[in-house]
């Protein structure tokens, strides 16, 4: 069991580290809290990803140097 606090001009909770580790919580994690009408729902948010977060992953010019390598129509007009 944990205590709602205040924080700020808010209510805030600590989710217990069991839990926490279980579904990929961590300090900075994105959480949705919801309700059903009959209860609170908090739940972790699924990552989604920018563009500047999934092109920093490429290495390179061209990372997929094998598939585009040459030009096979009018790419050059």
């Amino acid at each position: 069991m944990t205590t709602a606090q205040k924080w700020g001009g808010s209510i805030g909770v600590r989710i217990p580290q069991k839990i926490a580790k279980k579904y990929g919580v961590v300090s900075g994690s994105p959480i949705q809290v919801s309700d059903d009408g009959e209860k609170i729902i908090i739940q972790p948010v699924e990552n989604e990803f920018t563009l500047e977060e999934l092109l920093e992953q490429c290495e390179g010019d061209n990372p997929h140097e094998e598939l585009f390598s040459d030009s096979s129509g009018k790419e050059e007009l």
